[in-house]
């Protein structure tokens, strides 16, 4: 099942970030790879990605229980829900919404019949949705296991649901879960954590393909050492080529027929990469300050929002208790209330200043230069008076300032 797009991990220098994905898609096509990956252009929605996430996130929510009662039914195909209707119908990759809407459907079926046929053997998993990333070879591997078993001894079972219309051994897959899995020291301290027992390493006793539309299993038992050898030096091959950046186009009708890039691809538009423009580069350290600003800044409209609303509400206090000052348990505040104007039309307001001849006497066209005007004592005509006001919008806050007690 397509899983959800957890970030990857930050790889240390001179390590290179790896899955099982990404070596998939480079052996589909090498400069489908790094249109994906390193230009960090964004390919077009799949529905069935989306189909296959809101099902996983049911079965997660399912299983996400440290012991009985389960979740019920009805609280399953709710969170089906909730997860589906989070995104449109376009924001998902259909074309027309009577197909989400089918598969809305088709997704609450499935999971119905799953809940039926296995609620008799319903059981706190080991892990669920566990993610890792271990360092091997100068790699940074990463695996997401939908479901783990612990089957005592240090042997574990890892389950990995599948949506799609067929079940299709992917050894690759299932090899890159056994490597990585018997290397992740994250498991054993899993397994000290969850049952007390302390092993000295980690072993894939059996994977699991569980086809959730026929609710039938696929079992595949742990590979030999021979077949992890020749696949771990098919891993090591591609990550040469990736560091060397070797990445020519591998065109075909089926990969080429369902590629987003195509407008990039010389390939496609008859353009040699030498001379295509220029495609946008990720800066690692730019886009973590990004992110960090996005953040920040988010955090800091949240707590703006929140300082308005306590100022209001100390401000009422102030004025129902006929006080400018307010003890707190750590701070006094001294609350002092302001009114004023905002203007709905900067040009409006402009107009009249100048008709009036009042424009200079603002000094300034700024909200507190107007206002100014619109004093009592202010000596401009009655008409530009009126003709303000119907500008203005008064407006009345709090100036708080505290301090510290003791």
């Amino acid at each position: 099942m397509k899983k959800k797009n957890n970030a990857p991990a930050a790889a240390k220098p001179g390590l290179l970030s790896f899955s099982y994905s990404k070596m998939s898609m480079y052996e589909e096509c090498p400069l489908k790879y790094k249109f994906k990956y390193i230009d960090k252009l964004k390919e077009e929605p799949k529905f069935y990605f989306a189909f296959g996430n809101s099902v996983h996130t049911a079965l997660e929510f399912l299983y996400s229980v440290k012991a009985p009662p389960f979740p019920s039914l009805e609280e399953v195909l709710e969170e089906f829900k909730r997860d589906w209707g989070s995104k449109s119908w376009a924001e998902k990759g259909y074309k027309v919404p009577s197909r989400a809407d089918a598969d809305l459907l088709k997704g609450l079926e499935m999971l119905k019949a799953y809940y039926a046929h296995n609620k008799e053997k319903f059981k706190p998993p080991f892990l669920v949705e566990y993610s890792t990333d271990v360092e091997v070879d100068g790699l940074l591997v990463r695996i997401i296991a939908d479901r783990i078993e612990y089957l005592g001894g240090g042997g574990i079972e890892i389950i990995d649901y599948k949506t799609g219309k067929d079940v299709k051994r992917a050894p690759a897959q299932l090899y890159m879960y056994q490597k990585i899995s018997e290397l992740d020291p994250g498991l054993k301290e899993k397994i000290a954590e969850t049952y007390g027992a302390r092993v000295s390493s980690v072993k894939i006793n059996r994977l699991l393909y569980y086809h959730v539309p026929t609710l039938k299993e696929y079992a595949f038992e742990r590979a030999g050492d021979r077949e992890i050898g020749g696949f771990w030096e098919r891993v090591l091959g591609v990550a040469d080529k990736i560091r060397g950046a070797k990445f020519e186009p591998t065109p075909g009708e089926l990969q080429c027929n369902w590629c987003d890039y195509k407008k990039f691809c010389p390939i496609q538009t008859g353009v040699p990469a030498a001379v295509q423009p220029e495609l946008p580069r990720a800066n690692p350290q730019v886009a973590a300050l990004v992110d960090r600003y996005g953040r920040l800044k988010a955090r800091m409209d949240e707590l703006a929002a929140q300082l308005a609303e306590v100022a209001a509400q100390l401000g009422s206090a102030a004025e129902a208790a006929g006080a400018g000052e307010l003890d707190g348990g750590e701070f006094l505040a001294k609350v002092k209330k302001r009114s004023g104007f905002s203007f709905k039309d900067r040009e409006a307001v402009k107009t009249v200043l100048e008709r009036f001849e009042l424009y200079q006497k603002a000094l300034t066209l700024t909200h507190t230069g107007i206002a100014s005007l619109l004093k009592k004592d202010s000596d401009i005509p009655v008409a530009a008076r009126r003709e303000l006001l119907a500008q203005a919008v008064e407006k009345t806050d709090f100036e708080i300032e505290t301090f510290p007690k003791g």
